[in-house]
């Protein structure tokens, strides 16, 4: 830890606690160290810092207005490392790409070679996330390219995919199934026959399961939730083999069935679930970032017009 950062830790906990001793005991550190640095940080301010002889301790007008002046020192290296990192990916000519665990119209493998063939220059590093991808990724300079959720931030050049049909798994335990066909009729008056339903989820942090998780408590279903994995496709192959249920995009779905599977699939309007998804990119991507990602959507949703 930075000695910024932690000093930064010591005078905020000064602002919770009694005592020198107090504050050790919560951030870990011997009392005599917290002592040590706070003397050498006066001598350097030339300011006292910390009433210590009163109970409880706190800190003096000096100490909080550099307390505020540090967090803003620290906010500045944060953001210079951020930058330094974007900055070094460039100089190396490597482009970071974050992909959502439902993309899965070609494997990562299939998409690396590729974008190896034609950026034969540009080093890749691609990531398949099954937990949250968020815009900040982007502006951070963390990802230069996101595959996945569908943000409205001006700073992103945004283009959105079709609407990702959902679909949801019902094995022949379930009152709607029917034999011999692939696809069940969807109504309101179906849904209640879920309730109680073994379900295999996928990860609480992607954006798919926090919509079906929505879905599910708009329409007073109660399912027992048996199973997380890390991703849609896992998910599905898991309620198979468990006779459970599970919601996932149409296409993943039929890919993972098979001839003999007793399972339907009971195909979610998309005004009732739908997903809304994009590539992104920064708006002042470099010419580099905005040709791979253009190449990207042709590889991942080729009917999807490139504007």
């Amino acid at each position: 830890m930075k000695t910024t950062d932690r000093l930064i830790s010591i005078l905020d906990e000064i602002q919770l606690s009694r005592t020198l001793t107090a504050v050790a005991d919560k951030l870990y550190l011997s009392q005599p160290y917290i002592s040590r640095l706070l003397n050498e940080m006066e001598q350097r301010y030339g300011v006292k810092l910390v009433n210590r002889h009163e109970i409880p301790i706190s800190l003096t007008h000096a100490g909080q207005v550099v307390c505020a002046n540090l967090k803003k020192i620290q906010d500045a290296e944060n953001n210079l490392d951020m930058n330094l990192v974007g900055l070094q990916r460039e100089a190396q000519k490597t482009i970071s790409i974050g992909l959502c665990s439902l993309v899965n119209e070609k494997s990562l493998s299939d998409i690396a070679v590729i974008l190896h063939q034609n950026f034969q220059d540009t080093k890749f590093n691609l990531k398949n996330w099954d937990g949250e991808l968020t815009d900040r990724d982007l502006i951070s300079g963390k990802l230069d390219i996101i595959v996945g959720q569908k943000w409205n931030n001006p700073a992103l050049h945004i283009v959105p995919f079709q609407l990702q049909e959902l679909s949801m798994l019902l094995p022949e335990t379930c009152p709607l199934y029917q034999e011999g066909v692939l696809f069940c009729p969807f109504s309101q008056d179906n849904l209640s026959s879920l309730n109680n339903s073994n379900y295999v989820m996928v990860s609480d942090g992607s954006f798919l399961q926090q919509k079906v998780n929505s879905f599910l408590e708009e329409n007073k279903i109660q399912i027992n939730k048996i199973m997380e994995m890390p991703n849609s496709r896992l998910s599905v192959e898991t309620a198979i083999k468990l006779h459970a249920t599970t919601i996932t995009t149409t296409k993943i779905a039929e890919s993972v069935l098979t001839n003999g599977t007793k399972y339907n699939l009971m195909k979610l309007p998309v005004d009732i679930l739908s997903l809304n998804m994009a590539l992104s990119y920064l708006q002042d991507a470099s010419p580099e970032v905005k040709k791979v990602g253009d190449k990207l959507l042709k590889l991942i949703d080729p009917n999807t017009e490139i504007k």
